[in-house]
Order: C-alpha cells, then structure tokens, then sequence
C-alpha cells in the first residue's frame, strides 16, 4: 500500500511540476519576449565582430575555417528569424471581445519564445570562441597632421604639388616620379599630397615607405606589410612578395608613395603589384635623380627646383624669427646668409635655427664662412650643403650637442632612433663628460637632442623617436672625417677603412683584419655566434651593441671573448642565449646593460661573485621580453648605484598562485637609489598597453597580480607615472585608503591608471570617513582606464567637496561595471573640466552618468551653476547600457561647446538624450531646450552615430536628430 502511495505521489508531484513548467509560456510571455530583445541584441553584436574577424582574416590572405563561415551565416538567418517571432509575439491576439488574452495563442507562442532563447544562450557563446582579443588599434590618419612640420606655401612647390597631385588623381597615371637635388623638400611635398588624398577619400589605403640608397627588400616589405597591419605566415622573401602582392590587390584603390629611391626597384621582388595586374594601385617615388623615374618608367616626370632668392628669404626669416623689429643691418646680412644657401630648404633651415637669436658679430662672422667655404673632395651635389652645415654644425654652442650630432650620423639611412636607447649609448660614450648622477647625463643628453632638433639636424619623429635627414647625415660624416673620427655604416658589405681611423662604426659583416685600436662604438648586427679574437683588437670601445639577425632563433653566444672588453661602460645584446654573467665582472667601468629577447641563466647568478655585484658602477639595468630560468630578484637590492631599472614582458606565468608570480613578490627588492623604473610582468593581458607608448615614460608599473603585502611594489605604485594593475589581492574594497594611504598625495603622480579584474574592488577612492580637506588625489590623471570591475559602485565616495579629484583628467574608459549605478556625483563632476573623452560599455547597472551626491532637492539657481560642466568634452560613446535613462542633464547642455561625436547604442532604458531634472514646468522645459537645441546652434557636432531615427524627447528642435540602434525606450 506504501509503494502505491509513494508511487501515486511521485505522479502527481511531476504532473503538477509539468504543469506548472507548461503554465510559465502564457504566465510570463512579456518577459520570454523581453529576454529574447536582450538575447537579439547580444546575437547582433556577436554576428558583427564575427563578421570583421572573417573580414580581417580575408586582408590577411587567410581563409577562416567552414564551422565559422557557417557559424555566420546560421546567424544572419537567425536574427530574420528572431524579428519575425517578436513581430508574431508582440501581436497580442485576445479573445472574448477583447477582453481576455488568447491563453492558447500565448502558450504555443511562448514556449516558441523560450525555446529560440535557450537556443540563442548557447548559439551566442559558440559565436564568441570564434572572436579573438584584438589588441592592434588603428592609427587615426589626422595624426600625420602632428608628426610632419607645415611646408611653407612657396610658388616654386604649388606648381609641383600641383601636377602632383593632378597625377595622383589621373586614373590613366600608374607610376609618378618626383626628383630634385637632395634637401630640396621632396619628401615634404609627398607627405603633404598623402595628407591630402587621405583627407579627401582618394584611396583606400595610402602607404609610406623610406628605401634610401641600400635596397633591403625583407626590410622594405615589412615596412609596408606593417602599414596594413599585416603578418607574413611566410619566412622567404619570393614567398613573403607572393603574400604581400595578394594582400595588396585586396584594396581597390591604393597609394604607395616610395622615398629616397636611388635605383631601379624589382616591384615582383618585393611584392608591388604592376598596374597591368592591379589597375587600382598607383605608385609615387621621390628620388635625387631623373634617370631612376625614366628606369622604372615613370608616366609623369616631375620636378622640384630648388627655392627662388626670395622663397629662400621667406623661410629664412621664419626660422630665424626674424620680424619687423629686427633691424635693418641684420635683416641685410639676413638676405645675404639666404643667399648662400643656395635655395635648398634643408640647409636654409639649418643656418637660419642655428642664427636665431644671436647677435650680430656672429651672423657676420657666418656670411664670411659661407663664403670662404672651399669644401674638396666632396661630391658636387653635397658642396652647397656642407657649407650650410658645417656653420651649423659650427653654431653648436656646446661640444655636448656636437658629439650627438656625429653619433647620431653612425646609424643607417631612415633609420629611426629611440631617444632611450641613443642616451644610453650617448652616456657610455662620454659625450657629457663625467657627471653626479646618470640622471644628471642623461638629461644634458636630452638638451644636447632638442638642441639638435631646434637646430634643425635632427627630425623628432613619434614614440620618443628621432631621425637624421639622408643630406644631414651625409654632411655629418664629412665633418666627421675632416676631425679624424671616422664614421663607418655598412648595412650590407665588408668595411673598408683606413688603418687606426674607425671611430663610430655599424656593420653586418666584420674583417678579421680591421684595426679597431681607436673604435669607441660597434654596433654589430650579424649572424656570428663566435666573437673569438675580434673584440681583443678593441682596447678603446666604450659602447658595444650584438644585435642576431637570424629570425627566430636565438644562438648562444659564447661570452669569454666578452672578458677583454674592460673599457666598457655600455652593453646591449639582442636576441642571444646567454650561459653565464662571469664577463660582467671583468667591465670594471659598466654603467648600462640591456638585454633583449635574450635566454638568461637564473638571477641568482647575477650576484655570485663573479656577477653584476661585483661592478658597482652599473645604474641602468634592462631585461626585456627574456627567458630567465630563475624569477628571484633580490639582486636588484644588491645593486648599490642603480638609478634605472626595467623588467619588462619576461617570460613566465604571471597569475595570482603562479610559482613565477610567488618568488618575484617573495624576493623583489629595489636599492634607495632607484629614479626610474619600468616593470611589467603580463602585458599580455591589458589590450591598452602600448610598450612604445608607455616605455619612455619615468616610471611604469604594470602587474596582471597585485600583491598589496610586497612594501617595495606598493611604493613603486605610489609614484608611479603609469600604472596598470589588475587581479588585486582579496579583502581590499579600495585603492585609498585600504591600499594607499590618503595623506601624503596617495598616485598623485599618476598620468595613466588601468585597473580591470579585480572583483572586490567596490570604488577607488574612499574618503567618507576622512574629515580633512583632501586637495592632491588624482590631481596629474591622464586618463583612466576601468575594465571588467564586478562589485565596482562607485568611483569616488566622499564625506564633503574636495579640490583637485580628476582636474587634468581627459580620457576616461569604463566597461563591464556592472553594479556601478552613477558615473559622477557633482562634488566630482565639476573639477571634469579637461574631460575630452567619455566611453562607457557593457555596465548594465548604470543609471545616471551625473548626479546629485546628496540626493537633496536643489533649486533652479543651485543647479544652473553645473552649466559649464564637461565644457571641453569632445567625444561621448555609450554602448550596452540597458539601465541608462539619460546622457546628459538638461542644465549642462549649454557648456557641451566642444562635442563632436555621440554614439550611443543598445541602450534599452533610455528615453531622453537630456534629463528633466531641472525644476521647471513643462513648458518651460520645452523653452529652455528649445533653446539650447536650436537647429544650426552647435555646428561643431559633426557625427552622431546612434541607429533608427528618432528625435530628442522634449527637444521640439531639428538639430538633434540621431539614429538609435536597440535603445526601445526611445519610441
């Protein structure tokens, strides 16, 4: 009887489970249909970075694999498929005259709804296996605007910039030659014709590339493959131009502006399509010489003179800053200076910078050099200027900018220096003499560069770069033989020198039999594994620098010969295995070591007596993206001098119970002496890193773990420039004050500041119990980057006003917050005033991005005087915030004198661009906005990207008319 009764319950339990579970189709319809609106909106986002990961794979010449294609194109089926199953549910078909919902229709309809939504669940997150991290940004083409000077308007170059760019635009017209002597502008003629086909739309792609005089077809096409951000798969050269012309003809209009040809270019060698085979592609070079546009067949042939007397006078005077005050004597011998230049820009340039400023006695002195100037043994096309630059070179008022200004000459054409490295190189050679500090070197270094640059001899280029003209560097090693310091750069021969005369030298191949007695720098980029017997010959060298050429391997590199290198203050190494550190304790007068892609031996063996300990001399200190077998670093305490150090990108695993991770914190110590640093241990996973960006930077620390126990890494935090830090140790609820102290200006120094995946973090900044006036925090902020924060509510919670929060802040990042209620309090809002730009995405909680702190009602005055806030705002975009209600406050909207772009999508709960809070009735609300949104008011906003069209609610002006895409609340 039990069983009967057990049995007849277990059958009604699962009826009535059965039943129930039927029941919630017709019981919760609006909210299947709800959820399938969500589902809808995350199957479009996820079909579209599917869609650019095939469509990236095609640029690549790669072919994605059938299970994604078909992934894709199920997807585009589905999202028809989902529109009509919302159209078919949100009919609401009633029976009894209207007045009952159809009970069967809402069933049959709604298990449809709760079917297709398991199915999505799982559909979307296969979707997303196919969607790779890409952490390669775009470069926005209006930065060229800020890394080439403004040519000077001169009739001499309309006319050529003219038939430029008429040839340009010719579609009958494949290959363009421009040539002229050297130093005559060429090459900023050409920048300026691609700053203006890109800004017209002329082309699809528009490349850049520097050949100079020694054609390096490998070199040549990884320059171009990296400006369409393209990988070669392949390692030969043929393979690499079969590769390289397929990516090529992928873009149906391009541009490729070749520099500095000195010869005929093999275009099926380096992987240029001919316009037989790809009729879109367009090719402009420049050259020195109308023989190479005729070789390589050139249709339009033009050429650039050199500047009139009086275009020379012109930009003579606005290099030498020469006004209407300037007196008549001087602008007198001014003409005469000009004049002597012989019209070539570079060398005007150069003259008039080195003149600026100075008295009289010395611009007379000038004119007389320039004209007694008989140069011999010098090319014909280089008399005219080395005239011009040697009196620049002359002009140098300290023997420091002189000295750089050779060393600068030793590297090869085009060739692109990072300023870090050239002061490393500059201290080692002694160009500043004997200083207290290597600080104290390495800043005259820098003021001897941006004498230079000011000078106009050298070229400041991005990323903390800089560039020798090829007419400069020419001169350089004129001057530099008329000294007796030989300056030698072979990229691809054997050196040939006179005997006990190389000075600077940069090879690829190295003669036994060179005499290196009084060589001083060697930069040596070879494929030699064994150095036996070269460096005994080089008793002088203060600066040595191993670079591997062979791709992919890293050699061992045998270090006795390293030994009998005593005069060494600076050592660079890329790309070798290394066995030992016994020849550091030989270089008696080390200052600087750097080693790079390097496999190392444990660090251990750094402080062993026959390690870097033993050379207390050494103050800088690099180990970049190197295998070390043992992560303990206490031997950087032991290191009684060191001022620089940088440990960046090392092999390992760098998670919270990772072994590598425990024994860097466990052991990790910096001497007091230490200025700055650069550790980065896991870049890989914050996508903003940039490496070159941030490198340059005084001190940069960026941990995928934080471990809050570790003193010495928390005061490196503390003063940090830049600081990335991620995966933070549990029980911490905020940066200040459970990690930082507030007194004492807790990251005052911060410019940028990037926390993601740290769960318990709830806000940065806590300062409700902290009765005190806080005016430092934050106050150097840059920009802000806050990614994947689960339990973050707020950014700053704090007791009362406080001055200085966020007032140099310009850029700031958020995504994936999803408790994070409110963006701004006002007490925060209304220091904002640098605020540029503004990216919020995938925070589902936010609600407001300003509010009132103290939720009290305010009146109409209080609230007025937050008009000017985010007046400098410039870019707003919002994505995935389905809690968001509105953008801006009504009352702000007059100081939002700079936004440019607004772009808002898939935000479900909004229903106005500008809130209402302002306490006004309803018709004057609409007065007020009226005003503010006036058709034609705010010409400057010249995108809105926010799909559907639909009109600002309560805003009866036509200038605010955006395109909303899934923002349901709008309509």
């Amino acid at each position: 009887m039990e069983c009967l009764l057990g049995f007849a319950s277990s059958v009604s339990r699962d009826l009535v489970c059965g039943a129930l579970n039927q029941l919630r189709y017709p019981c919760c319809f609006n909210n299947f249909i709800k959820k399938l609106e969500e589902e809808e909106g995350d199957l479009i986002v996820t079909r579209d970075s599917v869609q650019k990961f095939v469509t990236n794979a095609k640029r690549q010449t790669r072919k994605t694999s059938e299970v994604v294609d078909k992934w894709l194109q199920d997807a585009i089926n589905d999202v028809d498929n989902v529109n009509q199953l919302l159209k078919e549910a949100k009919a609401k078909k009633i029976c009894c005259f209207g007045h009952c919902p159809n009970w069967i229709w809402q069933y049959r309809v709604g298990k449809k709804l709760a079917n297709k939504n398991v199915y999505l669940e799982k559909f979307i997150a296969e979707g997303r296996k196919y969607v790779p991290c890409d952490r390669i940004s775009t470069l926005p083409s209006d930065t060229l605007h800020f890394l080439s000077e403004k040519c000077m308007t001169f009739e001499s170059r309309q006319s050529a910039y003219e038939q430029l760019l008429e040839a340009v635009k010719n579609n009958n017209i494949a290959m363009i030659g421009l040539y002229g002597m050297g130093g005559c502008g060429k090459t900023t003629l050409a920048m300026e014709v691609r700053k203006l086909v890109e800004a017209e739309h002329c082309f699809e792609k528009v490349l850049f590339v520097s050949i100079s005089s020694t054609v390096e077809v490998r070199r040549i096409q990884e320059k171009i493959a990296s400006s369409l951000q393209y990988t070669f798969p392949e390692t030969e050269v043929m393979e690499r131009a079969q590769r390289l012309c397929l990516r090529l003809c992928q873009e149906k209009k391009i541009l490729v502006i070749l520099d500095d040809v000195w010869e005929k270019l093999d275009f099926g060698g380096i992987g240029i399509p001919s316009s037989e085979h790809h009729k879109g592609c367009k090719i402009l070079i420049t050259t020195r010489s109308e023989e190479v546009c005729t070789s390589m067949d050139c249709q339009r042939k033009i050429y650039l003179p050199i500047l009139t007397d009086e275009e020379a006078w012109s930009l003579f005077q606005n290099k030498a800053l020469i006004s209407e005050g300037t007196s008549d004597a001087l602008r007198h011998m001014g003409r005469l200076i000009s004049k002597e230049c012989k019209g070539l820009p570079v060398a005007i340039a150069a003259v008039a910078s080195s003149l600026k400023g100075k008295n009289e006695t010395i611009w007379s002195v000038a004119l007389n050099k320039l004209r007694s100037s008989k140069p011999i043994n010098i090319e014909r096309g280089l008399i005219d200027p080395y005239k011009c630059l040697q009196l620049s070179y002359d002009n140098l008022d300290t023997k420091e900018a002189k000295s750089l200004f050779l060393l600068c000459s030793v590297f090869p054409e085009d060739f692109v220096i990072p300023v870090g490295h050239l002061t490393r190189y500059a201290v080692g050679l002694g160009v500043v003499g004997e200083t207290h500090s290597y600080e104290e070197a390495k800043s005259e270094v820098i003021a001897a560069k941006i004498k230079l640059v000011s000078s106009c001899l050298l070229l400041d280029e991005d990323n903390e770069r800089v560039k020798m003209h090829d007419t400069v560097r020419d001169v350089a090693h004129l001057i530099a033989k008329n000294e007796n310091k030989i300056i030698k750069c072979e990229v691809k021969k054997d050196v040939i020198v006179e005997q006990n005369s190389v000075r600077y030298l940069w090879c690829v191949k190295f003669p036994n039999d060179l005499d290196c007695s009084n060589l001083e720098f060697l930069f040596l980029r070879t494929k030699l594994k064994e150095f036996d017997g070269i460096f005994k010959r080089m008793g002088m060298l203060k600066v040595l620098i191993l670079f591997n050429d062979e791709d992919g391997i890293t050699p061992p590199l045998s270090t006795m010969s390293l030994k009998t290198l005593t005069n060494l203050r600076c050592l660079a190494i890329f790309g070798y295995e290394l066995s030992d550190f016994s020849f550091i304790s030989y270089m008696k007068k080390l200052q600087s070591i750097s080693l790079f892609s390097c496999s190392l031996p444990s660090c251990s063996e750094l402080q062993t007596n026959v390690g870097i300990t033993q050379v207390p001399t050494i103050k800088l200190l690099e180990l970049n993206k190197c295998d070390i077998k043992g992560k303990k670093f206490e031997v950087m305490k032991r290191t009684p001098l060191l001022e620089e150090l940088y440990i960046v990108d090392i092999e390992g695993e760098w998670d919270a119970n990772s072994k590598d991770n425990i024994d860097f914190f466990n052991t990790f110590s910096v001497p007091q002496t230490l200025q700055r640093y650069g550790i980065v241990l896991g870049s890989h996973n914050f996508y903003d890193y940039n490496v070159k960006e941030f490198c340059s930077h005084h001190r940069t620390l960026l941990l995928n773990y934080f471990n809050i126990s570790n003193e010495v890494v928390k005061s490196l935090a503390k003063k940090a420039k830049d600081l990335f830090i991620a995966n933070i140790q549990v029980g911490t609820k905020n940066i200040i004050p459970d990690i930082f102290q507030i007194e004492g200006g807790g990251l005052d120094e911060l410019n940028n500041f990037e926390i993601r995946d740290s769960e318990e973090i709830e806000c940065l900044i806590d300062t409700s119990n902290h009765y005190s006036e806080v005016v430092t925090l934050f106050s150097k902020l840059h920009t802000l980057r806050i990614h994947n924060m689960e339990n973050l509510r707020a950014l700053w919670h704090c007791f009362q006003p406080t001055n200085g929060p966020f007032e140099n802040l310009e850029k700031l990042y958020l995504s994936d917050c999803p408790k994070l209620t409110s963006l701004f309090a006002y007490v925060v809002a209304r220091r904002l005033v640098q605020l540029k730009i503004l990216k919020i995405t995938r925070c589902d909680g936010l609600e407001h991005i300003l509010v009132d702190d103290d939720k009290k009602e305010k009146s109409q005055g209080e609230f007025t005087t937050h008009v000017q806030t985010f007046q400098n705002l410039q870019e707003v975009k919002v994505n995935s915030c389905r809690k968001l209600k509105h953008i801006f406050l009504a009352n702000i909207v007059r100081g939002l004198a700079q936004l440019k772009v607004l772009e808002i999508e898939e935000c479900d709960m909004l229903d106005q661009i500008f809130g209402d809070i302002v306490p006004l009735t309803h018709h004057d609300q609409n007065e007020e906005l009226n005003e503010i949104v006036e058709e034609d008011k705010y010409p400057h906003l010249y995108r809105t990207s926010i799909p559907s069209t639909s009109i600002v609610k309560h805003s009866p002006g036509t200038f605010f008319r955006f395109h909303f895409k899934i923002c349901l609340s709008m309509y």
